[in-house]
């Protein structure tokens, strides 16, 4: 169970990229020893070496895989994880605080694969069918029922936990090496939180997929706020928790201070609730862990009658995966998460494994399971957040122009991406800046990801007397309106800069999506006149909201509209607009 080693890498990292009660980075060094188990009967010996460990002043970092908790409780399934410890911590002398959004940027040219399902879309209807079964029986009232999706990690696994580090801005991100194989994790969700023999936990229990637009997204985000489907569900989970809290709290301790809370990720919503308790004096560790694990929000009520059913439906053992990762420090501090959005690669060949699942009721909709399963695994493959997002101001005499529209795109955008902003800050950035300017400017401001503002500004000739009219050819790639970087201006504009480049006889080039439709220019907003009405594309075709088309969309001088290429041939004029260089009338290229 022991194990002495000495790396150069880190072993032991848990980081926070996001703000919050729980939110906090350590770094773990000066590795004494490494404790493990990896058969059930293991798991309580284990578990006493790092109480003795923790009182020695030592601080414990490491996972106790799902199946572990056979181990801890002979009422519940026993299983191992093949070759993977049950329970594996390492046992370091030093904790060190760090700053998460500084850390390194790293790439040496890593790539995932595609993941791939081990089950089909047919056998897990099938699985669902059965857990229906099992509900009809009265056996059970909620399944979390998972699955395991397959890939291969090509460069630097550190990489990779970074990219999904920076992408989700998860509370609860580790990088654990246990030797044979990294457990990469940024997961959303407390498991528990020890301080003071306060102890808290939140479990999550909705999703809702994030939507492109901002207005349809915070719908979707009031929806599963106010579904009663996902309530019920919530709750039943948070009844299971105050039930398991309530064998090792103080009597009548057990509260709930907040209950369907929405919280946003980059690629869902997903709904929480937190439950708290104080602790009883005698309480130990292997305590906690006895009555709570693993945390209801990953199994399903009853606990153990529906441990028993996902052991039965479930191809493949979990593993770290829907267990718990975290550290306990002297001082009776302890900090564990739900070990979801997790992946297990090995070490060598690369080769990873990631479970996705939800939460199956009676209602449940195989479909709409197996699409938000899905949703869920986007975090492996969504973009890499290494872009920084923009905002281009015209500055004249009269101050900026539509400075107010600026700022709340920008701030959205922002938000959209967990980007720190300081609207403050910009403005007085703006107006310190405006103290220097004569004449004619374009001020171009850059929020990067770990919401750092840099601002630049070029004058620009305004004094032409005639503007001449742009040359415009159509683009020949079509665009995805369901990619949510198309409604934000940001520093990745390779998509934009290709197609400027590949017709250099052109001043613009118009943009079309997968449906054939016009959506923008690569820097402007379109706008056709048809007779006395003047159209602009419909910003669900997958476009940025230009600040200046949103303002003429208020005033009512424009109306959205599906447009296409035979609009673009017969209308009677065709302008292209933004709000640094206003409007410039375009000519279509002849046979483009």
């Amino acid at each position: 169970m022991h194990e002495t080693v000495e790396r150069l890498h880190p072993i032991a990292l848990l980081e926070s990229f996001s703000g919050g009660e729980f939110s906090r980075s350590y770094l773990f060094e000066d590795l004494e020893t490494i404790v493990q188990a990896h058969t059930t009967d293991q798991v309580m010996a284990v578990f006493r070496e790092v109480e003795q460990a923790v009182s020695r002043g030592r601080h414990a970092a490491g996972y106790v895989a799902y199946e572990a908790a056979g181990g801890l409780n002979p009422e519940l399934p026993r299983g191992t994880c093949g070759d993977q410890p049950l329970i594996w911590f390492g046992i370091f002398r030093t904790r060190r605080p760090c700053d998460a959004t500084t850390g390194a940027e790293t790439n040496d040219g890593q790539t995932a694969s595609p993941p791939e399902l081990e089950i089909s879309r047919q056998e897990y209807a099938r699985a669902l069918e059965k857990i229906r079964e099992h509900i009809a029986r009265g056996e059970t009232y909620q399944v979390n029922f998972t699955t395991r999706q397959r890939f291969r990690v090509r460069g630097d696994q550190f990489a990779l936990y970074r990219r999904l580090c920076r992408n989700q801005r998860a509370p609860f991100c580790a990088w654990l090496d246990t030797g044979s194989h990294r457990i990469i994790s940024a997961s959303p969700e407390l498991f528990f939180s020890l301080k003071d023999r306060l102890l808290t936990m939140k479990p999550m229990k909705g999703t809702a997929p994030r939507h492109p637009l901002a207005d349809d997204d915070q719908r979707r985000r009031e929806e599963l706020a106010a579904s009663p489907k996902e309530r019920a569900e919530n709750l039943m989970i948070v009844d299971l928790v105050r039930n398991d809290l309530s064998r090792i709290a103080d009597i009548g301790s057990v509260a709930v201070p907040a209950l369907f809370q929405v919280e946003s990720y980059p690629t869902v919503h997903q709904m929480t609730s937190t439950v708290t308790a104080r602790l009883k004096p005698e309480a130990r560790l292997v305590d906690i862990f006895q009555a709570l694990f693993p945390c209801g929000s990953v199994t399903g009520a009853p606990k153990r009658r529906t441990m028993e059913i996902i052991h039965d439906l479930e191809r493949s053992p979990r593993g770290a995966y829907c267990g718990a990762i975290g550290f306990v420090s002297p001082g009776g501090e302890a900090t564990f998460s739900v070990a979801i959005r997790t992946a297990i690669v090995e070490s060598t060949t690369g080769l990873g494994v990631m479970g996705i699942g939800s939460g199956i009721t009676w209602d449940s909709n195989p479909e709409a399971e197996f699409r938000e399963c899905l949703d869920k695994s986007a975090f492996l493959t969504g973009h890499a957040m290494d872009f920084g997002l923009i905002e281009s101001l015209r500055w004249d005499a009269q101050g900026y122009l539509l400075l107010e529209r600026h700022l709340k795109r920008l701030e959205q955008s922002a938000a959209r991406f967990g980007y720190p902003f300081s609207r403050r800050e910009l403005l007085d950035r703006l107006v310190e800046l405006e103290r220097s300017l004569t004449g004619v400017h374009k001020v171009r401001v850059l929020l990067t990801s770990a919401g750092d503002l840099m601002l630049e500004q070029q004058e620009i000739d305004d004094t032409a007397a005639e503007r001449p009219t742009l040359l415009v050819a159509l683009a020949s790639q079509r665009s995805d309106p369901s990619d949510p970087l198309l409604y934000h201006k940001t520093t990745r504009r390779s998509r934009y800069d290709n197609e400027l480049q590949a017709r250099p006889e052109c001043a613009e080039v118009i943009l079309l999506n997968q449906r054939g439709e016009l959506t923008e220019g690569c820097t402007t907003n379109l706008v056709l006149q048809r007779g006395e009405e003047l159209l602009t594309p419909a910003l669900h075709c997958g476009l940025l909201p230009g600040t200046l088309r949103e303002e003429l969309l208020q005033l009512g001088a424009l109306r959205e509209a599906i447009l296409t290429p035979i609009d673009l041939e017969t209308c009677d004029a065709f302008w292209l607009i933004n709000s640094v260089r206003g409007w410039k009338k375009g000519q279509l290229l002849k046979n483009c």
